[in-house]
């Protein structure tokens, strides 16, 4: 018969080596002396309390005080954006004064010259209509008639400088022309350009017309041969004749020519005017803004 005893230590072996298999990760702390196993550290931390404090009420004059230096420093930071926006505002509409006062120089300058050039157009087209509106002298001016037929019905737009005031419109910016009268002589001045455009345009649908009809009275030859080599027109010296079929159009052309001197002394009268009341401005200008050295 067995020892009993043995049979006992042989079960407890069995026992160890099934829960070896079932518990292998931890088996290793029965090996390891308790001595050697070290807790993590657990740090203190430190609480900070807050102090009680006492609120005590203020007197309600340092309300009163608070509020009224909140109240002025609103009130000066409003104030010093308004003057830094009127210091930018007048800035810029000095700005746009001088550039006015320069568009009106040009204007007067070179008016003068359009309305000087336009006038002797005019009496051009006065002296072809005298001439064919007579036939039996028709043939003794031929030189006169190519001539102030050629140049008498040119017309050029008058030379309007519109820069600044677009400038104005399109920005919204002329609501900085502070003085009211400036505000509405600009106005006025600038008002008068549509109709002169109108009248311009006019003429030139005339002059359209006048083309049309000068195709059957002048020699197309003739035209050619009295412009130079920079595109000068001389008058000539044969008495050249015109075509030889042009009876029923000199009358045609006749009239058309006197509409178009009406539509030209009506936009002269006008550039007149313009001027004038440019070198006028101009004169305010200067004088508001002291722009005499300029």
């Amino acid at each position: 018969m067995s020892d009993p005893k043995k049979r006992v230590k042989s079960q407890d072996t069995r026992v160890k080596m099934s829960e070896g298999k079932h518990s292998a990760p931890d088996s290793y702390r029965d090996d390891i002396p308790h001595s050697e196993i070290k807790e993590p550290a657990i740090e203190q931390m430190e609480v900070h309390h807050h102090p009680q404090l006492e609120h005590k009420p203020k007197p309600w004059k340092e309300y009163l005080l608070e509020g009224f230096m909140i109240f002025a420093a609103v009130t000066m930071g409003f104030f010093a954006e308004s003057l830094r926006e009127h210091i930018t505002n007048n800035e810029r509409e000095e700005q746009y004064i001088h550039s006015l006062a320069a568009d009106l120089k040009d204007d007067t300058t070179r008016m003068a010259a359009y309305i000087k050039y336009q006038t002797q157009s005019l009496h051009m087209l006065d002296s072809l209509i005298a001439i064919l509106n007579d036939p039996a002298n028709i043939s003794k001016h031929g030189n006169e008639i190519y001539y102030f037929g050629r140049l008498g019905p040119r017309i050029q737009n008058a030379p309007i400088n519109m820069r600044t005031i677009e400038q104005l419109k399109n920005s919204g910016n002329f609501r900085l022309i502070a003085d009211v009268k400036t505000s509405n002589d600009i106005t006025a001045y600038y008002a008068k350009v549509p109709l002169i455009r109108q009248i311009e345009g006019l003429f030139a649908e005339e002059f359209v017309q006048y083309k049309k009809i000068a195709g059957d009275v002048f020699e197309p030859a003739t035209f050619q041969k009295l412009q130079n080599a920079n595109g000068d027109v001389i008058m000539a010296t044969d008495n050249p004749p015109l075509q030889k079929n042009a009876g029923a159009s000199i009358k045609e052309l006749a009239i058309n020519a006197v509409y178009m001197n009406g539509s030209r002394k009506a936009v002269l009268a006008e550039d007149e005017k313009l001027l004038r009341n440019a070198k006028e401005l101009l004169a305010s200008l200067q004088e508001q803004y002291r722009l005499h050295d300029e």
